[in-house]
């Protein structure tokens, strides 16, 4: 499974790099126009300010990338769902989150794009932690023991690094390397604490272990705001609780534990015994018997401990 991974992993840098290649050289080209664009505008040539309206746009799809960044993204959330399925559902259900927040608050596009981009992207470095880590990390990060979370709290500078091959992504940086320091100053990597941290960072943390939960909306945000002038900033979660009820969340996939199966719960993937013999397929929405159904057979004959839903 680990060599499946790595050569997966491989195939997608090697794409990725393709890709580089060809944004570098589309980068240059757009570089030449904008260059233009503005000698023209210094000239007095356009009229109205339409010269300069389009220097203004050239400039910004020139960071944010739109359509590229976008191909780009899609590859690393793929990647991070090979690695851990929850990495990729975590990503795809806070850039919905933060898309709307982006829309309440009225920002700045390339301020909205700039959370977006740290949205997906803030998690790329994970896959270079060992998997077993990762599954306790997300779990519940105190399963982790220091050494651990040594390696773990420097992935937002890892991130950092791996980016720096991609231009387009440059204003999402800071928010991606900020996105796990704490209002009290507890957090990683850097122990900033308060305004010292940026805003959109500040949105990004709350969102983040918002989606994580997984749990019902209202005690979600109830768990958060007890934390709020501890590990939140107390106006970044008044920013996430107002965009949660006009956020339309994607279904995702999410790794649980056998015995944490539910009633109600739908697969994410098949479900097989020891000797390979469909128990119940991927699509199949569980009933409590079912479920007593695994729990037993698991007992006499153990199964993968763990299983897919969808979420």
């Amino acid at each position: 499974e680990d060599l499946i991974l790595t050569l997966k992993t491989a195939a997608d840098t090697f794409q990725l790099a393709e890709k580089n290649a060809s944004l570098n050289l589309e980068k240059k080209d757009l570089e030449r126009t904008v260059r233009d664009l503005e000698k023209m505008a210094a000239a007095g040539g356009g009229q109205g300010g339409a010269t300069a309206a389009v220097v203004q746009a050239a400039q910004t799809e020139m960071v944010a990338g739109s359509g590229d960044a976008a191909t780009i993204m899609q590859a690393m959330i793929a990647m991070l769902y090979v690695f851990h399925p929850n990495l990729k559902s975590n990503a795809m259900r806070t850039m919905a989150l933060v898309k709307t927040v982006a829309e309440t608050r009225q920002m700045e596009k390339l301020a909205g794009d700039s959370l977006y981009q740290a949205a997906a992207l803030h998690d790329i470095a994970i896959p270079g932690v060992d998997r077993p880590i990762i599954r306790r990390w997300l779990r519940d990060p105190e399963k982790c023991n220091k050494d651990e979370m040594k390696i773990i709290e420097q992935h937002p500078n890892h991130a950092i690094e791996m980016l720096k091959a991609y231009p387009m992504f440059k204003e999402a940086e800071p928010i991606i390397r900020a996105h796990h320091e704490d209002w009290n100053g507890k957090g990683y990597p850097n122990r900033l604490k308060g305004e010292t941290i940026p805003f959109e960072a500040r949105l990004l943390r709350v969102a983040l272990d918002f989606c994580s939960k997984h749990a019902d909306p209202i005690q979600a945000m109830l768990d958060i705001e007890e934390l709020s002038g501890d590990l939140y900033d107390p106006d970044a979660i008044r920013a996430i609780a107002k965009a949660v009820p006009l956020t339309e969340m994607p279904i995702g996939e999410r790794e649980i534990l056998l015995i944490e199966l539910k009633e109600g719960m739908t697969l994410g993937r098949d479900i097989s015994n020891a000797n390979g013999f469909l128990l119940f397929p991927k699509g199949k929405t569980l009933t409590a018997s079912m479920c007593d159904k695994l729990f037993n057979i698991d007992r006499i004959s153990p199964l993968d401990p763990y299983v897919l839903v969808y979420c």
